[in-house]
């Protein structure tokens, strides 16, 4: 047996494993015996042996092995330690039925372990009994199809940001402000297909994965880590950035979430809105850090290219209004079925299909299709959060379904009119900026 070396963490590599083709390390924990080196079995450290225990279908998983080397990096093993992570796990990973199985396949490979001692991270029996209930539901919904890409709607979402963005680019010099309009509808169709790829599974996710970052600049390495930590945590104090916009926005008051105060937060409720329009310069700029500092040449190139057909094919104000505009659609839209929902810390924090429901309301769009299309699918909210890889022009036809299953479980459906959400938003920022 041979040792090898992978960043900081070294593990005793007993073969090949058999998904090196897609992407697997190779350095496979195969059994209990098979710890990392840091690890002396003779004399232990409590702070380097003590197993990473994870609950995922009932089973037990030693994952402090696989820690270092999870794609999604290692702090997300060490949230789940002592937790069932199974509704989470399928939410988020490749198991199969959502296009591929490659995550799946991985965590067959972890040593399995003894329950934790402590017990109190675990679901209550309510909890229980609807991650349960929910587990079946989902193996319902991947029967009958509702996972499966269907190739004529894929073509028609594609064509749609092919088309904005290629008539747009068209008519930049001579309709400028028809080019302005049409280059921000662009981004942010593409900002939402781009969305469903990575949430996505399966090769044509995986080929269409940097589209965002080519078209809108956006890292989807830097996104994906932060989006991720949204849909694991949602409306979580410490957890989830979204509502966590300390000094721009403030959805609690600082006395309620521990955080410094700003005097700004007593106008929040007149620049809030307007000041969403820098949603994607933000987006870009903190894509630039992120690729650079890690050394993402791919992502590098894209964004450039990206920069480059902004600053030549079009006059310099379409550029920078078409960007402001599509970060301003977005920024309305991406939170606001969460911001105004009930904001939680870790005592309080549900299992993960509770506190989806508990943080999400889906909208009701009330300007017909053409508002419909510009939510992207995120006004199906509740929807994308509990089933995230789905495609998104499933989301309309799994409403109804939802609803029926939640009610027959006693959950609380959150869902109101488009306007009326918007509303609650502002009324929130108004509230927490009149509060002494």
């Amino acid at each position: 047996m041979r040792v090898t070396s992978s960043h900081a963490l070294r593990y005793r590599v007993v073969g090949k494993s058999s998904t090196d083709e897609d992407g697997f390390s190779g350095a496979v924990v195969l059994d209990v015996d098979e710890v990392p080196d840091e690890c002396d079995v003779t004399n232990p450290d409590p702070k380097k042996c003590e197993p990473v225990r994870l609950r995922i279908d009932d089973v037990w998983y030693d994952a402090r092995g696989w820690a270092k080397a999870h794609p999604g990096g290692e702090r997300w093993i060490h949230f789940f330690d002592g937790r069932d992570a199974t509704d989470a796990f399928y939410a988020l990973h490749s198991y199969g039925p959502n296009g591929a199985d490659l995550a799946l396949r991985r965590l067959k490979k972890l040593p399995k372990c003894d329950p934790p001692a402590d017990t109190s991270k675990l679901p209550n029996e309510r909890q229980y009994e609807i991650s349960m209930g929910f587990r079946e539901f989902r193996k319902k919904l991947e029967a009958d199809g509702f996972f499966k890409r269907n190739a004529f709607k894929e073509i028609w979402a594609l064509s749609q940001v092919i088309a904005l963005y290629g008539v747009g680019t068209a008519v930049a010099y001579s309709h400028p402000i028809i080019a302005t309009v049409l280059l921000a509808l662009g981004a942010v169709q593409a900002g939402w297909l781009g969305h469903d790829y990575v949430h996505g599974r399966g090769k044509l996710c995986d080929s269409m994965r940097y589209m965002p970052t080519l078209l809108n600049g956006h890292s989807v390495e830097w996104w994906t880590q932060k989006h991720s930590m949204h849909h694991t945590f949602t409306n979580e104090e410490d957890m989830d950035g979204d509502v966590m916009m300390e000094p721009f926005f403030y959805l609690r008051h600082p006395k309620e979430s521990g955080r410094p105060d700003s005097p700004m937060r007593k106008w929040q409720h007149i620049y809030g809105y307007p000041l969403l329009s820098i949603m994607y310069w933000l987006w870009r700029s903190h894509s630039i850090k992120v690729a650079f500092r890690e050394r993402k040449w791919k992502e590098i190139i894209l964004i450039g290219l990206n920069y480059v057909w902004l600053a030549t094919c079009m006059p310099w104000q379409v550029a920078l209004g078409s960007v402001t505009l599509g970060g301003f659609i977005v920024g309305s839209l991406v939170s606001a079925t969460h911001q105004s929902e009930e904001i939680m810390d870790a005592s309080s924090a549900g299992e993960y299909v509770d506190g989806q429901f508990r943080s999400t309301r889906d909208a009701e769009t009330v300007f017909g299709p053409l508002e419909t299309w510009i939510w992207g699918g995120m006004d199906t909210q509740l929807e994308h959060h509990l089933f995230p890889s789905m495609p998104r022009y499933n989301y309309h036809k799994l409403r109804p379904i939802l609803k029926a299953w939640a009610k027959a479980q006693g959950i609380l459906y959150r869902s109101s009119p488009s306007t009326t959400i918007i509303a609650d938003n502002w009324k929130t920022l108004d509230r927490i900026a009149h509060q002494a």
